[in-house]
């Protein structure tokens, strides 16, 4: 059971490999002898690699790490207590409309360097539009976008109106939900060349606020810590819905990190330490040696 030095030729421990995809790793070591889990993973944890039937072999080498802290948890509560003292969480902003793959800009709670500042969470977001009633139905209108509202105390409001046979409005559907109104509000809803006197009255103006169920887009991002605060961008919102980092992560490596060693011939021991064999490889016969 003794173990030698790697640059002598002598290995004190072997065991059979088991190719793997790069979907199933297991951080947990494949080795008995330092797992103490009770469940053994397929990191092989910086072993040495014979090759015993010829062939390409992939693998990940020793050191090589996935995403580094990339979010994992929102929270969206109106009081973050994820840090002390606790401070204001989840801020709904306005002039938003609903979108996916939001960016987002952070101020951190932790010190970073340069090659550690967090970046590139992307979120999805949902926005609660108007609700209004149809004051006047007005006429010369035909079905499709507004060019444009006039009236009330904000501004933005955008929509599509639905006409009958004599070209009178008979119901107006909100894109965006503005910035600025008041309920009572008596919008005027105006398209060129066509009808200027339909009205409508708001029931509801939640101004383009968002929902407290944001949630991660195409992008975790990395490099974030639980406590940094999010805020959401998009082009014409106010620029104000912000949120908390709950959770972070940190990523096993992935398919960009795999290393071919092409055409390797029997008997070969690799030049490298590695962490993971990845079952692209077409070599046979591995076997891992400390």
């Amino acid at each position: 059971m003794g173990q030698y030095s790697i640059t002598a030729g002598t290995f004190g421990k072997a065991l059979a490999v088991t190719p793997i995809a790069i979907a199933n790793l297991d951080a947990r070591s494949a080795w008995e002898f330092e797992n103490q889990s009770g469940t053994l993973g397929n990191n092989y944890t910086g072993s040495q690699l014979y090759v015993g039937g010829a062939g390409n072999v992939d693998v990940i080498l020793d050191g090589v790490v996935g995403a580094q802290d990339t979010v994992a948890g929102l929270n969206l509560l109106p009081i973050f207590r994820g840090a002390n003292p606790s401070y204001t969480g989840f801020v709904a902003g306005t002039g938003y409309v609903t979108g996916v793959n939001l960016l987002t800009t952070v101020v951190t709670t932790v010190p970073n360097s340069p090659a550690t500042v967090p970046t590139g969470l992307t979120v999805d977001i949902n926005v609660t539009l108007p609700t209004a009633t149809l004051s006047a139905a007005g006429t010369g209108y035909s079905a499709g976008a507004v060019n444009s509202v006039d009236g009330g105390t904000g501004t933005g409001i955008e929509g599509t109106v639905a006409v009958n046979a004599g070209n009178e409005v008979i119901s107006f559907t909100f894109t965006d939900g503005g910035t600025g109104y008041t309920v009572g509000d008596v919008i005027t809803l105006e398209q060129a060349a066509s009808g200027d006197n339909a009205t409508i009255t708001l029931i509801t103006a939640p101004n383009g606020a968002v929902t407290a169920d944001i949630t991660i887009g195409n992008n975790p991002g990395t490099d974030y810590s639980v406590g940094d605060i999010i805020t959401v961008v998009q082009t014409g919102s106010g620029g104000d819905c912000k949120f908390a980092i709950a959770s972070v992560e940190s990523l096993l490596p992935g398919v960009n990190d795999v290393v071919r060693f092409a055409g390797v011939t029997v008997g070969t021991i690799l030049p490298a330490a590695v962490s993971y064999v990845i079952n692209s490889g077409s070599a046979a016969g591995l076997v891992a040696l400390k």
